[in-house]
């Protein structure tokens, strides 16, 4: 989509040179355009437009990876882990770093439980498409320390804030050496006044084998209580009804970390080759 966006412009542009200058409102339009591709670009990661980015995992295996943003809070999270723990069902939380070093205790509850653990930045920038490469790897590696810290878990997910993905976003990713990953479906219970009614709909509806679904075990400021909360075990009785297991990122995306693995090490040989 961006590519032709792209060719649109230089082919407006070349216009203007060969023929004269288009009416003023045409550009104004053409750039209205463009900066509206690029802006569902950053906003919409699925689209990939800007760097490869994971929203869902193989439609072969009957099961979905559960994914939580935004905690570790200790008001919410031990509530996830508890309805987890009672339907016997794995899920990746993707954490603040920030959080996490400030609540060690519930980061650890999380890992003891058998949970993955992703990065979600470290103080959730909501501007975090406007960081450069560098800013975006010194924000992951100082969250991943610190969950390795505390854990001994190094941490190998990375779900930007507010899930924004710029090629910016994108190269710092690549640097720190974590895929992005999406989703497939998602509760929207991040939002203020959702219910769980709401959430419950939204997520059913999504719910198919190799879905990655969006979930919240705490709210960014810890001002509200994410709907998800209440939501979550008959969420977790849909799984179930549907036959589908509830995994960890890990366990969805096992082929996805070979590829990366496999990437590395040609790399690593290339490097190696050329030293």
């Amino acid at each position: 989509m961006l590519w032709v966006a792209s060719i649109g412009a230089v082919a407006l542009a070349a216009r203007s040179l060969l023929l004269g200058p288009v009416p003023p409102f045409v550009a104004w339009l053409a750039f209205v355009a463009y900066v509206g591709v690029a802006v569902t670009g950053v906003l919409v990661p699925q689209l990939e437009m800007f760097g490869e980015v994971v929203s869902r995992g193989p439609l072969d295996v009957r099961a979905v990876a559960l994914t939580f943003d935004d905690g570790p809070s200790p008001l919410t999270t031990p509530r996830v882990l508890a309805a987890l723990a009672e339907a016997g069902a794995k899920a990746t939380f993707f954490v603040l770093g920030a959080k996490a070093e400030a609540h060690p205790d519930v980061l650890r509850a999380i890992v003891a439980a058998g949970h993955a653990i992703g990065i979600h930045g470290y103080d959730h920038h909501r501007l975090y498409a406007m960081l450069t490469p560098s800013a975006v790897l010194q924000d992951i590696t100082r969250a991943r320390d610190v969950v390795e810290r505390e854990t001994g878990v190094r941490a190998k997910w990375f779900r930007p804030p507010v899930g924004q993905v710029s090629p910016r976003t994108a190269a710092g990713a690549r640097r720190a050496g974590v895929p992005i990953v999406a989703w497939s479906v998602r509760g929207l219970d991040g939002l203020r006044g959702r219910t769980a009614e709401q959430v419950v709909a939204r997520i059913t509806r999504g719910l198919v084998p190799g879905a990655i679904v969006l979930l919240h075990d705490a709210a960014e400021n810890e001002d509200f209580e994410p709907a998800s909360i209440a939501a979550l075990p008959r969420v977790l009785s849909a799984m179930k009804e549907k036959g589908l297991a509830t995994v960890t990122l890990d366990e969805l995306l096992a082929d996805v970390e070979a590829d990366a693995a496999a990437s590395e090490d040609v790399a690593g040989g290339d490097d190696a080759a050329h030293s």
